[in-house]
């Protein structure tokens, strides 16, 4: 069969009966979900996939040049499949399931490709914005499409997965950010990984939460408000909340070093050896600054769901 430059051989959603093998010319097909495209040119293979799994063409096809095509109808397959070894359909079957898992891949991988670009674009947009104002979703794709090549619905399931992880909400076209600050330190923490292949700082041990959910209890239970954002906690309540947040271990100064040394709690008085701590009862208090404490501690709860969001896929 030919087809002039501009023919369409099938839409997208059409149920393909036929394969198709280019002889001549060169054709493109087109996903509007996805905003894909193919070329396919002289050898290629066209409608595979609805062909062998029943399913509807997955993209509009179009000839972009006068094109000459050897039609294969499913009559005929089926016979010539029927005449060939036995083994023979069951190699075509599962070739075709791996190029669809392939495809599957291919999205996913470029969702955890353009989650940083994502990340940025929210964090600088959302500062533009007012206070309890959203950032258009056109603006936010306009502007990661331009870093990188990410399909629109590819980018719609990247912000369902982070308004799941509730860091953003959805209002009709626009996306409200929540915190700016834990979206940074989510961009931080990302390229930090992608740039050492090693765990990104920011991420707390087990003991640090423990410490850190300690502190917010009892800043929460003391009635004197924050003074520009810095809390103070005094020794004896740290430690009487501390043995529940901590199921019953011991507090220490060497257990809060590693807080210390990274500024998100300061005592009150000065450590000036590693090597001779002072005993946890000489410090009379702690202080910090309170939202950088919460900040963390989201952080710390977002980034092992947002890696399995990620792999396992967007519900």
């Amino acid at each position: 069969m030919t087809l002039e430059e501009g023919q369409v051989l099938f839409f997208e959603g059409d149920f393909g009966k036929n394969l198709y093998v280019v002889r001549n010319g060169e054709l493109c097909g087109t996903n509007t979900r996805n905003g894909d495209t193919n070329v396919y040119g002289p050898g290629a293979l066209i409608g595979e996939l609805s062909l062998l799994k029943n399913e509807p063409c997955s993209e509009t096809v179009t000839a972009t040049e006068d094109s000459e095509l050897q039609e294969i109808t499913s009559e005929n397959l089926e016979s010539a499949l029927e005449k060939s070894p036995a083994w023979f359909k069951s190699i075509m079957q599962f070739l075709t399931g791996r190029l669809a898992i392939a495809q599957s891949n291919k999205h996913k991988s470029d969702k955890i490709k353009a989650l940083p670009s994502l990340l940025y674009i929210l964090g600088s947009l959302s500062a533009k914005a007012d206070k309890d104002g959203g950032v258009p979703f056109s603006e936010i794709f306009d502007s990661v499409h331009n870093l990188f090549n990410i399909a629109r619905d590819d980018l719609k399931e990247l912000l369902q997965l982070l308004e799941e992880l509730d860091i953003l909400k959805m209002q009709g076209a626009d996306v409200l950010v929540k915190n700016p600050s834990v979206v940074h330190l989510l961009y931080e923490s990302i390229c930090f990984r992608a740039r050492y292949k090693k765990t990104p700082p920011q991420i707390l041990s087990m003991t640090d939460q423990m410490v850190l959910s300690a502190v917010i209890k009892t800043v929460q239970q003391n009635t004197e408000p924050l003074k520009n954002g810095m809390f103070s906690v005094a020794t004896p309540d740290l430690l009487k909340n501390s043995r529940k947040a901590m199921h019953g271990a011991t507090l220490t100064t060497r257990t809060l070093l590693s807080l210390i040394d990274r500024k998100l709690l300061n005592a009150s008085v000065s450590i000036d050896s590693k090597e001779k701590l002072p005993e946890i009862s000489e410090i009379p208090f702690f202080f910090g600054d309170f939202d950088s404490i919460l900040d963390l501690m989201e952080l710390n709860r977002i980034y092992p769901l947002l890696d399995k969001g990620l792999v396992e896929g967007t519900k």
